[in-house]
């Protein structure tokens, strides 16, 4: 693995469990965007959702760049989970082809819904929301957003096959 690599993804794909694994596996450094966009807002990803969801977006973007735009980052090695719509904004998706390799976990929507049947409240686009009709619509509107220059692995196994699958994908498409 050479460079940084960006898992993309609808919610409850597993880019934070496939990432940290990914991470360990490989001895890069993680990073879960949101946790970051916490960090530096001091804020709550569903407390910023609630502020509406363009202010959000804009703490995302803001994240995202100060991590690409970090001394070392573009050349070294690490694992980031994005948020599920980081790849709205075409300055996002740009930001992380330009310094490493994007990974889509595809999981059929059926898989996805299942597992956020249980949700504790830590999702707020499903809030209170037909949770099947609203993972479609998410996926009609991002789909093609998702796949803009991804390497695209199913996210649709155990994590650890999950994370065997990146390896081989990025094994065959080289360094970024």
């Amino acid at each position: 693995m050479g460079g940084p690599v960006f898992l993309v993804g609808m919610m409850a794909s597993g880019k934070t469990t496939v990432g940290r694994r990914l991470a360990a596996h490989t001895g890069a450094s993680f990073c879960d965007l949101d946790v970051r966009i916490a960090r530096m807002t001091g804020r709550s990803i569903p407390a910023l959702l609630a502020a509406g969801e363009p202010a959000f977006r804009t703490a995302e973007r803001i994240a995202l760049r100060s991590l690409v735009d970090e001394p070392g980052f573009a050349g070294g090695r690490a694992v980031v989970a994005t948020g599920g719509g980081t790849v709205m904004d075409p300055a996002n998706r740009a930001a992380m082809r330009r310094v490493g390799t994007v990974v889509l976990l595809e999981v059929p929507l059926h898989v996805l819904a299942a597992r956020t049947e249980h949700d504790d409240g830590g999702r707020p686009l499903l809030a209170g929301a037909d949770r099947d009709a609203t993972l479609l619509r998410l996926w009609a509107e991002r789909e093609s957003a998702y796949r803009e220059g991804a390497v695209v692995v199913s996210g649709d196994a155990e994590p650890e096959a999950v994370v065997e699958s990146i390896l081989r994908q990025l094994a065959a498409v080289g360094p970024p």
